[in-house]
């Protein structure tokens, strides 16, 4: 039994050096991916918490934006991007960006502005508009886009699931 789990173990650590090593050569762990919206999934509902709402998954406020925020003002350039964003800042450098990276325009438009709303009135609907938004972009970009997107693309996920999170 124990030979078992050691070559398991053994199998899995190789797996997992495999993946670091295709990551390092060619960034194939950059894959934009969609963000579950699903109840079960900790996204959020409309509507008031234990009806149809939210049941338990943190709150989205302001001083959850904000915290976002500070961690991503720490952090790589596009993360600083995202984080002047979702301070409230413009959308433009970033929309630019986005778009001349392949995505469509239309849809980091409508990114863009469901980030602004999240960012002047952080709470559940505007967290899930602005992940609706963010799934509408993966679903109308091209493979290339989604294949192997911008750095600050990322940053947009990150913070996405770090809000639903309410980390």
């Amino acid at each position: 039994m124990h030979k078992t789990f050691r070559a398991l173990g053994a199998a899995g650590a190789l797996l997992c050096l495999t993946a670091t090593v295709a990551a390092a050569q060619n960034n194939s762990d950059h894959i934009a991916t969609l963000i579950s919206q699903a109840p079960n999934s900790g996204g959020y509902g409309v509507g008031a918490s234990g009806r149809g709402g939210n049941r338990g998954a943190p709150a989205v406020t302001s001083e959850t934006v904000a915290n976002e925020v500070r961690i991503l003002a720490g952090g790589s350039a596009a993360e600083r991007m995202v984080g002047a964003v979702l301070a409230g800042g413009p959308t433009t450098a970033l929309a630019n960006l986005l778009i001349a990276a392949g995505a469509p325009a239309a849809e980091v438009n409508a990114l863009m502005e469901a980030l602004t709303r999240l960012a002047t009135n952080p709470n559940a609907g505007a967290l899930q508009s602005a992940i609706a938004a963010y799934n509408n972009v993966v679903r109308a970009a091209s493979a290339g886009f989604v294949n192997n997107p911008p750095a600050a693309f990322l940053a947009i996920e990150h913070a996405l699931l770090a809000i639903r999170a309410g980390v």
